[in-house]
């Protein structure tokens, strides 16, 4: 990808794709908001949210679900990723009133681009033949739109176009605008999809007589004749259609260029006419500059190109003299007195304002396009796009012939037509997703204990599993299970108020310890779960009392387990590791201290039912983990009928300050650290023990799908969330399960079986076997903004250079990468050294 605007670059010359570092930046603006207000607003109903999730992580496999996910919904994504307007997903963005919309548009072109670029471009399972035949009239984006939708339906479907190249309107619209390879790709993804014969150079005038061979016609023939002016000598001027369509057949050089009209299409004219080199362009038009039905993106390009505009003024009549125009009569127009907004019908002239303008060499007329096509009252002729809406967008068309599609098979279906709702602001919408794409292409069902589950994900116990409604929701959503809140029998629980903090978006800390909800509670709510949704885990937590009085403490845990069995938790965990500490004796949390772990391990096992498996949640805040699971290794196979394992690494204790009421300094409160900044911990923990053999349940960081196949691939046989869910809700669960899927796909995995365990054994390569050759920076001059940060390296390796970008000097340089891991621009990147470099560094 180059950069959006490389130095030197005019507005007219920049990049129509994101460089990888504003891509990323643009992504982390994203708030991946519950309501998704982004996908409503979108009238092909594609979800910004959802596909900017999807390559957070950035891998191939990632770009091609993201690219899945657009396409299936306009299968013209990368199209309308350059030349959607601001006034669809992006007005309905958070962002805008705060710090400015999400770059959606650009956004979406960079994912579709990039899937192209890597050659992961969706592939859609082809359909079984329905036998029903459709003629789609016209190859704009509504007809190809309905022609992909068709054809993944099944239907046999035949584009007929009167030009030679498929794209319609798209076509007209200018390079700098949208880049014709995008438009030809976009095209050949969409034909190839099968099903779809196209006859180019056929014109088409009774759309009834292709029902001889069709059982149904589609006619998306869009808006080509102009609007006439009816004034004397507009034929004169030059059509925007044909200087649109074919602008190398112009030559402006030198030439006064006057375009009629103040729209979108006049200024792709306008813009066109510069680069075809007039000398001078003005825009005459009724409309002031702002109030030109133009974006916010044309109006401020338009205001930086040079064009002229001329408002408030009415072409009367053009004439010409030989080659050229001799002269355009022209008049001053107002809204008349009253009038608010700007209005065609308010429009007056200004007395005695006529004027004859002599120094215009052409004119082009853009004033607009109307249907040349009939329309006939026949049930299986249905009218898509914009010779049914009027002029619209891209991705209104595309929407408009996706929504033709669900006409015709209803009409195939012999059911009643159906109803299309609009957008909030009044524009076509489109909700059909074309078929054919399996979002998890490698299945994730697994088994916990021998009990089937569908994924190996679920909720852990904390706050998005305290109850009956929390759950149902995350089974709805397509969590495989969940583990309830711990919960105690009989005891006062005390959870302090305002004890939530987050370090930062992705690191939150404890917003309270256990569960405010009895333990009697919890088993009828388990109990009730367990009944509804049998093919769900649906696991209860608890805990007992550490006194130092065994028996007692023994009959304390073994009488939460008993009340947990009975209701039918299909396992159990066991909090043996509160970040906030508990009753350790020897250390502040439980499972800090080997024997005590093992000895309560053992109460517990000795005590509970072998058909329902437990779980020992222990902590990572130990000097050795593997010390304490050894412990409790010895135990587990002590009781070899008893199904059991640990849940590793959960929340790290964290030391928090808020104001509180001490007079010198702030008040320092223990904390449970969850989310990403603990990750690296946990996964070292896990490492520490994949080669003891106990069963593991992974939890404590994950914040994105790649995190949780890295804790499977370390053997955790599923993995637990939290601060995940509190971020970004249930729904996150689908893009955990795709990710994890298309990655596994990608490694050529076939079931979750090759997956866990894959990093094993010697899942840690040692220090002393790292790699000593030294790689050095390398700086790419087009993406350098030139602010010398990296010119902060300790090893004082880097210099700016004046008028070029930052030099490396390979004597001084020892490879470290810190400089390309902050470089925010993404400028700086680390490759192999040459011989002569290398031997420079082994000099100095």
């Amino acid at each position: 990808m180059t950069q959006n605007t490389p130095p030197g670059a005019t507005e007219h010359e920049t990049s129509l794709f994101l460089s990888e570092a504003q891509l990323r930046a643009e992504l982390k603006k994203c708030e991946f908001c519950q309501e998704k207000p982004c996908l409503e607003a979108c009238p092909a109903h594609c979800s910004p949210t959802d596909f900017i999730r999807a390559v957070e992580v950035g891998a191939p496999s990632d770009y091609q679900r993201a690219a899945a996910l657009i396409m299936g919904k306009n299968p013209l994504g990368g199209i309308c990723g350059q030349v959607c307007p601001d006034y669809h997903c992006m007005a309905a963005c958070v962002h805008r009133k705060l710090d400015g919309a999400v770059e959606i548009p650009q956004v979406q072109a960079t994912i579709i681009q990039r899937a192209k670029e890597l050659g992961v471009m969706p592939e859609m399972a082809a359909p079984e033949p329905s036998g029903k035949k459709v003629a789609i009239i016209g190859a704009g984006p509504a007809g190809l739109a309905a022609a992909g939708a068709l054809a993944q339906a099944g239907h046999a479907v035949t584009v007929l176009e009167k030009l030679d190249d498929l794209g319609g309107m798209c076509r007209c619209i200018p390079d700098f605008r949208l880049e014709k390879s995008v438009l030809d790709s976009d095209i050949a993804w969409l034909l190839g999809l099968g099903r779809i014969e196209v006859k180019t150079g056929v014109s088409v005038d009774e759309p009834e007589a292709l029902l001889e061979f069709h059982d149904a016609v589609v006619v998306a023939t869009g808006l080509w004749a102009p609007i006439k002016m009816g004034i004397p000598g507009e034929d004169i001027a030059l059509g925007a259609v044909d200087l649109l369509l074919e602008p190398a057949a112009h030559d402006f050089s030198g030439k006064t260029v006057a375009v009629i009209g103040g729209g979108a299409t006049a200024y792709d004219c306008a813009v066109t006419a510069l680069k075809r080199d007039a000398e001078r362009v003005e825009m005459l038009c009724l409309e002031k500059l702002s109030e030109m039905p133009l974006t916010e993106k044309e109006a401020r390009d338009l205001w930086d190109s040079g064009v002229d505009v001329c408002g408030r003024t009415r072409v009367t009549a053009v004439t010409r003299s030989g080659d050229g125009i001799a002269s355009l009569a022209t008049e001053k127009v107002r809204l008349a007195a009253g009038t608010e907004g700007f209005s065609l019908g308010a429009i007056e002239a200004v007395p005695n304002s006529a004027a004859t303008r002599v120094d215009i060499d052409q004119v082009v007329l853009a004033i607009g396009l109307r249907p040349g096509f009939p329309k006939v009252d026949n049930d299986k002729v249905i009218y898509a796009g914009d010779c049914a809406e009027g002029p619209t967008t891209v991705v209104e068309a595309s929407a408009a012939g996706k929504n033709a599609a669900e006409v015709v098979q209803a009409l195939f279906d012999g059911a009643t037509a159906p109803t299309f709702t609009r957008t909030e602001a009044g524009r076509v919408k489109g909700k059909l997703q074309i078929p054919g794409y399996d979002f998890t292409p490698v299945s994730l069902e697994t088994d916990f204990f021998g009990r089937k589950i569908i994924n190996p994900f679920l909720l852990s116990a904390a706050p998005p599993s305290d109850g009956y409604d929390q759950v149902k929701l995350a089974y709805e959503a397509g969590w495989a299970g969940a583990i309830f809140k711990t919960a105690f029998d009989g005891i006062p629980i005390h959870i302090p108020g305002e004890y939530m903090f987050a370090y930062d978006q992705h690191t939150y800390a404890n917003c309270d310890n256990v569960s405010g909800h009895a333990l009697s509670r919890v088993c009828k709510e388990i109990e009730k779960l367990a009944s509804e949704y049998p093919d769900r885990l649906t696991i209860g937590s608890t805990g007992g009392p550490v006194t130092g009085d065994d028996a007692a403490d023994a009959a304390g845990w073994q009488h939460n387990t008993r009340l947990l069995e009975s209701a039918g938790a299909m396992g159990i965990e066991y909090s043996l590791s509160c970040p906030q500490g508990g009753d350790g004796t020897e250390g502040d949390i439980v499972s800090q201290n080997a024997a005590l772990t093992a000895k309560i391990i053992d109460w517990i096992l000795s005590e509970g039912s072998g058909d329902v498996p437990k779980l020992f949640k222990l902590t990572g805040a130990v000097t050795s983990i593997a010390a304490i699971v050894m412990a409790v290794k010895e135990v587990l196979e002590k009781h070899p009928d008893k199904p059991a394992g640990i849940t590793l690494a959960n929340s790290f204790p964290t030391l928090a300050f808020r104001p509180g009421a001490k007079p010198g300094w702030d008040e320092g409160v223990v904390v449970g650290a969850s989310g990403e900044g603990i990750l690296n911990i946990s996964y070292l923990s896990l490492a520490s023990v994949a080669h003891l053999g106990v069963h593991i349940s992974g939890n404590g960081g994950p914040m994105e799908y790649r995190a949780a196949a890295n804790f499977l691939a370390l053997g955790a046989k599923n993995v637990q969330f939290c601060t995940m869910v509190m971020k970004y809700g249930y729904g996150v669960i689908d893009d955990i399960c795709a990710g994890v899927s298309h990655l596994m796909a990608a490694r050529g995995m076939t079931s979750m079986e090759e997956l866990v365990g894959a990093a094993l054994p010697g899942p840690i390569t040692d220090f002393m076997e790292l790699t000593p050759t030294k790689k050095i920076s390398q700086t790419d001059p087009a993406l350098c903004l030139q602010c010398g940060n990296c010119t902060r390296c300790p090893y004082l390796a880097i210099e700016m250079v004046e008028g070029s970008s930052p030099s490396t000097d390979p004597g001084k340089c020892i490879g470290c990468s810190i400089c390309a891991k902050k470089c925010f621009a993404e400028a700086i990147t680390m490759r192999e050294r040459t011989a002569e470099e290398m031997a420079q560094l082994k000099e100095d």
